[in-house]
C-alpha cells in the first residue's frame, strides 16, 4: 500500500483517497459508541445504509488526519528530507471509507489535520495498513462481503426497468437531468471515475442492473466503452440487496429490458 507522500507544508492535500490513510488500532469496536451520532448502528449496517442511499457519506463527520515522520515509508521525501505519513485514529470510519472506495463509491474525502493522537489509540502491529473486529465480532451488514469494483461494457447490461425518470433523485447529482450528465460523458467535461459505481446481478447467461438504471442509460447513450460497476454473483448477497435497493425479488429479474426497450419521462 502507498501511504508516502512528498509535500511541503504549502501544498498539504485538501483530500486523500482512504486507501493512502493509516490505521492507527489493531482492533476496532464493531459498533459506535452511543454518543456518536451514529445511533449505536455497526459499522456495517452504517456502510449498508450508504451504499443502498439511505444515508449519505457527508453524515460522516470529517476524520481527523496526523501527518508523521516515518522513516520505513518508501517513497519519496519531504522537503528536509523527511518521510511521513498520515494516520487516524477514526478507525472505524476509515473502515466504513476504505470499504467505499473499493466499492467505487467514494474516491477522495476531506478531514481535519491534528497534531497529536493518544498513545492508547495506538496499536497496530502491521504499521497502519489493515485494522480487524474485536473479538472477531461480525461488523453487521453485508455490503463488507461485496466484490471490488470493476470496469464492465454497458452494453453488455440489462435494464431492471422499463421506464427511467431523466432526473437524478439521490446522492451528489441530486436534481440533475439525465442528459446533462450525457453531455457531461459525451465532452469529457466528468472524469467517469467520478461517477459511482452501478450495482449488477450476474446470472449465468447475462448480466442485469439492481442500481442504477439511470446511470447505465447515460454510459449507453454516450457510448463510452467502461463502466465502474459492483458485479454479484452470490445469490445471497442478492437476496439481501434486490429488495431494498430497487424493491424486487430474484425472480423479478425474469423481466429485463434491451437500451432500446426503455422509456424515459
Amino acid at each position: 500500500m502507498e501511504v508516502s507522500w512528498s509535500l511541503s507544508e504549502n501544498t498539504k492535500p485538501s483530500k486523500l483517497r482512504p486507501s493512502d490513510i493509516c490505521f492507527s488500532q489493531k482492533v476496532v469496536y464493531h459498533r459506535f459508541r452511543r454518543w456518536s451520532g451514529h445511533g449505536h448502528m455497526t459499522i456495517g449496517d452504517t456502510l449498508d445504509e450508504i451504499m443502498e442511499g439511505r444515508l449519505s457519506m457527508t453524515s460522516l463527520p470529517e476524520i481527523d488526519l496526523k501527518q508523521e515522520e516515518d522513516e520505513e515509508t518508501g517513497g519519496e521525501t519531504l522537503v528536509g528530507g523527511k518521510k511521513t505519513r498520515w494516520i487516524t485514529a477514526d478507525n472505524r470510519r476509515l473502515w466504513i471509507f476504505r470499504h467505499l472506495e473499493r466499492l467505487g463509491r467514494c474516491k477522495e474525502i476531506s478531514f481535519r489535520e491534528v497534531f497529536y493522537i493518544s498513545s492508547i489509540k495506538r496499536s497496530s502491529e502491521n504499521r497502519g495498513v489493515s485494522v480487524e473486529i474485536k473479538d472477531e465480532a461480525e461488523p453487521g451488514g453485508y455490503w463488507h462481503k461485496a466484490p471490488n469494483v470493476t470496469h464492465i461494457d454497458p452494453m453488455s447490461v440489462k435494464f431492471t426497468k422499463a421506464v427511467i425518470p431523466m432526473t437524478f433523485s439521490s446522492g451528489d447529482h441530486s436534481g440533475v437531468n439525465v442528459m446533462t450528465l450525457v453531455n457531461d460523458l459525451i465532452s469529457e467535461n466528468l472524469e467517469c471515475q467520478n461517477i459511482p459505481s452501478i450495482v449488477v446481478w450476474q446470472a449465468e447467461t447475462a448480466m442485469s442492473v439492481i442500481d442504477g438504471n439511470r446511470r447505465l442509460w447515460a454510459f449507453q447513450k454516450s457510448t463510452k466503452s467502461e463502466i465502474a460497476a459492483i458485479v454479484i454473483e452470490d445469490r445471497q448477497l442478492l437476496d439481501n440487496t434486490m429488495p431494498r435497493m430497487i424493491g424486487k425479488s430474484l425472480n423479478d429479474l425474469s423481466s429485463v429490458y434491451d437500451y432500446t426497450e426503455i422509456i424515459t419521462e
